[in-house]
């Protein structure tokens, strides 16, 4: 009685481990941004602000594709911030988050189609696009991120409709695409006819990174996904896409027929972007959680835990355990530990890799946590 994707949903790792997190003493699960980094203070002015100067305006249904006082403010500050470059026949259309643009992609342009996605990929965000393909082409990565080669090979004989990269401080991988390989994927969505979803929500904290894919374009063949959640805060749920004007245009009247986009939020959004705010906390982010990472890197190397790329930017480092991870984490939790089991990432492989995550533990945390799973694994 129930569709295919009510058959085939099922809870993601990640909200399994979160929901185990919250039981155990030292959380390396978690991707949400670290508590203690978020600007309460100036979101709290912000919201007294919008609502002095606009009234009762800011809580009235929000308008099909976003507010425009928030689309301005992306397009004169945030965008710049980014290093993007948007075409005149590109629009901004906001979300209720980057997880909520993926939904909305989804809908606009699968129906049982074939897809293509790096292996590993971020679970909950690509769920939406598996769930209305009829097959997932995975496609391997390695320290300078999708590997091209292999895609392309892959291109030949297989038709795809959409690729789906996480080009920066990928989840769960950690690495980062090479300006080259950029260039080369634009290049091979024009020779064999597919979209590439550039779903780039680190971008904002992760230093010194290579130009957008989205710079590459010159035809509208990428859609360019962010959020605000990792640079003011996840709960506010604003994200945005950019497109060409047909997509942006159909996304716009998709993502009215949920309403789901927070009118006010978007009003403090725009607000937060016009003081300045954001760019401040750019840098001052990308520095914190480098060194968190460093902390975590040093503590596995230090307990003999070397099976990893170390990560370039974010929040996430994938280690190989050569244990099954689901065992290795069921006696983690029993310590104190929580982690993500990676294999629900890969579409192939993936059974003994575990993501860890530096986002919400202290030093000391992360310190501990890694001597907890160097025990496990030394049993």
């Amino acid at each position: 009685m129930v569709s295919r994707i009510g058959k085939e949903i099922e809870i993601s790792p990640v909200e399994l481990a979160s929901q185990i997190a919250k039981k155990v003493k030292i959380n390396l699960a978690s991707g949400t941004p670290d508590p203690k980094k978020i600007p309460l203070n100036d979101i709290r002015e912000a919201y007294t602000e919008v609502i002095e100067e606009y009234g009762a305006k800011v809580l009235f249904y929000p308008g099909a594709g976003g507010q425009e006082e928030l689309i301005q403010e992306i397009d004169k500050k945030f965008l710049n911030l980014l290093g993007i470059t948007k075409r005149k026949d590109e629009k901004i259309v906001i979300t209720s988050g980057a997880q909520h643009a993926l939904e909305l992609i989804g809908k606009y342009f699968l129906e049982n189609d074939v897809i293509a996605v790096e292996n590993p990929t971020f679970i909950e965000t690509f769920n939406s696009l598996k769930l209305r393909s009829s097959s997932i082409v995975p496609i391997s990565l390695d320290y300078d991120g999708l590997n091209v080669d292999e895609l392309e090979d892959i291109l030949k004989i297989v038709k795809i409709k959409l690729l789906y990269t996480i080009p920066n401080c990928h989840n769960p991988a950690g690495v980062n695409i090479s300006e080259c390989r950029r260039k080369r994927l634009v290049e091979l969505a024009e020779k064999y006819d597919f979209y590439i979803i550039e779903d780039d929500p680190y971008r904002p904290i992760a230093g010194e990174v290579p130009p957008p894919i989205k710079n590459f374009d010159t035809s509208g063949r990428v859609i360019y996904v962010s959020s605000f959640s990792k640079i003011i805060a996840p709960g506010l749920r604003i994200g945005f896409i950019i497109a060409n004007e047909q997509i942006s245009e159909k996304i716009s009247l998709l993502e009215q027929l949920d309403f789901s986009t927070s009118t006010i939020n978007q009003y403090v959004v725009a607000r937060l972007i016009r003081k300045g705010m954001i760019e401040e906390r750019s840098k001052e982010l990308f520095r914190y959680y480098g060194e968190k990472m460093k902390i975590l890197i040093d503590s596995l190397r230090e307990n003999g835990l070397n099976e990893f790329d170390p990560p370039k930017c974010g929040f996430f480092l994938l280690l190989n355990l050569n244990k099954n991870s689901w065992d290795v984490f069921y006696k983690a939790v029993e310590k104190g530990l929580s982690f993500v089991p990676a294999k629900p990432f890969f579409i192939r492989g993936g059974e003994t890799m575990a993501r860890l995550s530096i986002s919400v533990a202290s030093p000391e945390q992360i310190v501990e946590g890694v001597k907890i799973l160097s025990d496990i694994l030394a049993r």
